[in-house]
């Protein structure tokens, strides 16, 4: 390569193998691209660019790196490293980001990660240097993003995380200093910690359109101001805006209200809208915080802001609604509830009592229903000669399925059984034994008189 070289440009290949140091000798270079390379090798210290001139009082221009749609096995400790004006990796894919490959860096205009798949990162994977601006957009971090991965560095102008997926993301994951604007847009964690990020910022941060599968308590409680903006401007603005939770710990909405004016707009809680857990919904997510004390959190009442979906068929995308709103329509079913229970319990209390009455109405009619035996009208001499065939009579009248014990008497004393008779009973005792009943005392008396 000619030592008046400026850009290098290398694509197409199966196999690039980058050595250490093997751009000290090539000080014209400043820029260095690498696309569609199918498997890219990198040895520790291969992006390592004017160290020993880092410190000197007249800095000289460094060396800006791109990789573009390759695959890295992986990046060694202190692979990047030195004056490097600008770091973008652009739909790379990556195994494993070992500690420090990113580390002791100067100059740095830009640090990219856009659209890039990582499997693996390593503790303090990115440690200790300063750059204008840190950006990562797009792409899927496979594994848990573990403590302390981005720390101790400097940020000076825009820090941007944006359409990332992260399965894991651990506490103090980011330790980052000084940025002016701090964008948290349309990413997807499935699982984030508490106090994930720790960053000290020097204006405001907007956090819009998230989704969070889980998210534990006072995940965002480590973002605070530094101390002489506050005392130059004042309490900067928090936005927390459009973002989706589905699974969430009580207190997991804590800010530091000393350095933030939260703004909380359209909290989506991504579960059927439930009047039962309205408050519990509420207790859980109504809180802020002083800093770092857990024990000091006050409530607030933003339950104008939460959003629930507003049935289970629309469960992976449909309509939300206000929570304020659907508790309104749980007043108006509660109250329609107790109606129908009331009529309800109404209408079965009146049935039970119109059928212990009817109960206890037949067992009355029972007790004092009317037996009919039959009384001999004949003397007692007819009466035995008679009884021979009046037993008879009964067989035959039982042999037949007929009551032989109702009889109806008439004066002249014969019985009429074709004949209707409308009988009022004032008062009847029953008879005992066999009573007989002399006709010949009635005729007596008709004569007496």
């Amino acid at each position: 390569m000619p030592e008046s070289t400026a850009h290098l440009r290398i694509e197409n290949c199966s196999r690039v193998h980058i050595l250490p140091h093997v751009w000290v000798n090539r000080r014209g270079v400043r820029r260095v691209e690498f696309l569609n390379i199918e498997e890219l090798v990198i040895e520790s210290n291969a992006f390592s660019w004017n160290e020993t001139l880092a410190l000197e009082p007249v800095p000289q221009s460094g060396l800006a790196v791109s990789i573009i749609n390759c695959s890295i096995p992986e990046i060694p400790s202190y692979a990047f490293k030195g004056r490097l004006t600008g770091i973008t990796l652009n739909n790379v894919t990556i195994g494993t980001i070992r500690a420090f490959a990113f580390a002791t860096l100067y100059g740095t205009e830009k640090l990219e990660l856009i659209e890039c798949v990582v499997g693996n990162f390593e503790a303090q994977a990115f440690k200790k240097f300063s750059s204008e601006n840190l950006h990562i957009i797009g792409g899927h971090f496979s594994g848990s993003v573990p403590s302390r991965t981005w720390v101790d560095l400097e940020v000076y102008n825009e820090l941007l995380i944006e359409r990332v997926i992260i399965d894991t993301i651990h506490s103090s994951s980011f330790i980052i200093y000084g940025p002016k604007i701090f964008h948290l847009h349309g990413n997807h964690f499935v699982n984030m910690k508490g106090e994930a990020f720790h960053i000290r910022m020097r204006g405001k941060t907007l956090i819009r359109n998230n989704i969070f599968d889980t998210l534990a308590k006072g995940a965002f409680v480590g973002i605070s101001v530094e101390d002489f903006v506050l005392k130059m401007e004042g309490i900067q603005v928090l936005q927390f805006e459009n973002n989706t939770v589905s699974h969430f710990e009580k207190g997991c909405l804590l800010f530091n209200v000393t350095s933030f004016e939260p703004k909380l707009e359209r909290i989506l809680i991504n579960h059927t809208c439930s009047c039962t857990l309205l408050e519990t919904w509420g207790a859980e997510l109504n809180f802020y915080s002083s800093p770092g004390q857990y024990n000091s959190q006050q409530q607030r009442d933003t339950s104008s802001q939460f959003w629930c979906r507003k049935h289970i068929a629309e469960e992976t995308g449909g309509s939300f609604i206000n929570v304020n709103d659907f508790s309104q329509d749980c007043v108006l079913t509660s109250g329609l509830q107790m109606l129908l229970i009331i009529i309800l319990t109404s209408s079965l209390v009146l049935v039970a009592v119109i059928l212990l009455i009817i109960i206890l109405w037949r067992r009355h009619r029972s007790r004092n229903q009317k037996r009919w035996i039959n009384i001999p009208t004949t003397s007692d001499d007819d009466s035995k000669n008679k009884k021979t065939d009046k037993n008879s009579k009964v067989q035959k009248k039982s042999e037949n399925s007929q009551d032989s014990r109702l009889a109806i008497i008439v004066p002249d004393g014969h019985t009429y059984r074709e004949t209707e008779l409308n009988v009022i009973v004032e008062q009847a005792e029953p008879i005992v034994g066999h009573e007989y009943v002399d006709t010949a005392i009635d005729e007596r008396v008709k004569e007496n008189k």
